[in-house]
């Protein structure tokens, strides 16, 4: 297949960001750790007004790249992570915007100049735009850059779905032999695989392809009249990609109506599909907290009383993923008893795989309650043993 040299971008949209519902009543954003002059430094910067005005994302988009143009990537990664930025999808769109001009500068090695904030969204550009220059050998060697880490490296393959959809220019099915091709063989990372999957049925979902040309967008693998595809055309072992994607394409469908959503999603008739489903609800909730943890335990009863603990749980996880970590420490301690275990072992298992130093684990691990707090450091202690 002959690489596009014209594709410029792939962007996935994030939800349109909702403040419904209000939750818990006491949570305070936790400020970030930062001297007064990081402080003024995202408050000085000329393009940060339209950076973080939400009414206008085409504008953000153009300011962040002016942004880097400026400060270059580093700066730019630490100025927005401790500006007002939102860690939600439209946030992360952002931040695409300084790996695009990273690759541009510093080509493959530009992916070692993105920080892990903004859920790797700069990972993203900079993958994004190798395959735009060099197709898909250019997709494998920014990916196996990143395999110093498992969380990153999944994160990097992610990016790499999206793009490789792009390149085929939405032929879906062509997207997937070749996420087979480049990642099916893959031993060190077995759930590599899933990964590039997962990443082309989201941007099947909600890319732009050559964003910002005016061109109409192409999407032969979406159908109005089915809830279920495009899961119900593939193999089995495409399903797990899918189905954590597709209730993305129901709540769309059903006018963002979580009710209705959850329900097409236990319709499924396969239990697994079913759980892969309500995940994805509780993925649709998160970004409607609008950064407020505690919007999560109003917002997650849309899903009904038998989803509603796995929704808590993996809106955690979502904050969490999105660089909240407080916001997820947070939902935890809110939970009921019987299920802080549960909430507490999958914020523990990603602070132990969280690509930061060992200090910060080991600070996170004592903001967290007794006696998980000791199950959190026990598990670095393992770790670093290691």
């Amino acid at each position: 297949m002959g690489m596009n040299k014209k594709v410029l971008r792939v962007l996935f949209l994030g939800f349109i960001l909702v403040a419904l519902g209000f939750g818990l009543s006491k949570y305070s954003p936790p400020v970030k750790s930062q001297d007064s002059n990081s402080i003024a430094s995202y408050k000085d910067q000329p393009e940060m007004k339209d950076i973080l005005d939400p009414a206008d994302q085409t504008k953000r988009l153009k300011a962040a790249r002016k942004f880097v143009e400026r400060v270059d990537v580093e700066a730019a990664m630490e100025i927005l992570e401790h500006s007002p930025l939102p860690h939600t999808g439209e946030g992360h769109l952002v931040v695409h915007q300084i790996g695009f001009y990273a690759y541009q500068k510093y080509g493959a090695e530009s992916i070692l100049k993105c920080k892990d904030y903004f859920l790797y969204a700069c990972y993203h550009g900079t993958i994004i735009e190798a395959a735009s220059d060099q197709g898909f050998e250019g997709i494998t060697k920014m990916t196996d850059k990143c395999k110093a880490s498992p969380v990153r490296y999944f994160q990097c393959v992610h990016a790499a779905g999206h793009s490789i959809l792009a390149v085929w220019n939405y032929a879906l099915d062509d997207a997937l032999k070749t996420c087979d091709e480049l990642y099916e063989k893959e031993t060190e990372f077995p759930e590599a695989l899933s990964s590039c999957h997962n990443g082309a049925f989201m941007e099947n979902l909600f890319g732009v392809h050559d964003w910002g040309e005016g061109k109409e967008l192409v999407r032969d693998w979406l159908k109005d009249d089915d809830p279920y595809f495009p899961c119900n055309y593939f193999g089995e072992k495409y399903q797990k990609g899918c189905w954590l994607n597709q209730a993305a394409r129901i709540y769309q469908m059903n006018k963002s109506d979580i009710a209705k959503t959850s329900e097409l999603c236990q319709a499924v008739g396969n239990d697994q599909y079913t759980a892969w489903c309500m995940d994805n609800v509780a993925r649709q909730i998160h970004p409607l907290t609008n950064g407020d943890p505690a919007k999560s335990f109003s917002l997650c009863q849309m899903e009904g009383k038998d989803w509603y603990d796995n929704c808590l749980v993996v809106n955690a996880g979502s904050f969490y993923s999105v660089g909240g970590r407080d916001e997820a420490i947070f939902i935890c301690k809110n939970v009921p008893q019987s299920l802080k275990g549960e909430c507490y072992q999958r914020v523990i298992g990603q602070i132990i795989s969280d690509p930061i130093d060992e200090n910060q684990k080991l600070s996170l691990c004592q903001r967290i309650e007794a006696p998980f707090n000791n199950q959190c450091i026990s598990g670095l202690d393992k770790t670093i043993s290691l």
